[in-house]
């Protein structure tokens, strides 16, 4: 797995990047991912290939702060940056999003960034620099997806 490989899935835009990933995880990992939410640990071997394309990517950190997390929010996310929109996580350097549900399972659900979007991702991952603003709207179903957040190397 290697970010020279692909040929069309790195953007690098205002000073960050953002990389847009076809099957960063195997259809079986969605479906036992999404059984049931909440927090993950990084030694599970659900995660391993969304982890593999991080560290491929980017100099992501596990550290304390760092975790990976199932979710379904059908309310969505306002427009945020993962970097500290309103000091919720500072530390933050790299986050990612997996589509664990195809898209007939759901309407809304729309990821955007402010210059690109709607993003659906069935099984495929959207990872960026954490000071992308974005958001996701809201939905009616079962949109459920992976979401990673790490610190980074400095330098």
């Amino acid at each position: 797995m290697d970010a020279r490989n692909l040929d069309s899935g790195l953007l690098i835009t205002h000073g960050g990047k953002r990389v847009l990933v076809d099957d960063a995880i195997s259809y079986e990992s969605t479906l036992s991912l999404r059984k049931k939410t909440g927090r993950l640990s990084w030694e599970d071997p659900r995660i391993r290939e969304p982890l593999d394309w991080m560290r491929s990517f980017f100099p992501v950190v596990i550290g304390d702060n760092a975790y990976a997390v199932v979710e379904q929010m059908k309310s969505g996310h306002p427009w945020h940056t993962d970097i500290g929109t309103n000091s919720h996580m500072p530390w933050c350097r790299y986050s990612a999003s997996v589509g664990l549900s195809p898209r007939e399972d759901y309407t809304g659900g729309d990821f955007h960034f402010r210059d690109m979007g709607p993003l659906h991702m069935f099984k495929g991952m959207i990872a960026y620099t954490s000071d992308f603003e974005h958001k996701v709207t809201p939905h009616k179903g079962d949109r459920v997806v992976l979401l990673m957040f790490f610190e980074g190397k400095d330098g």
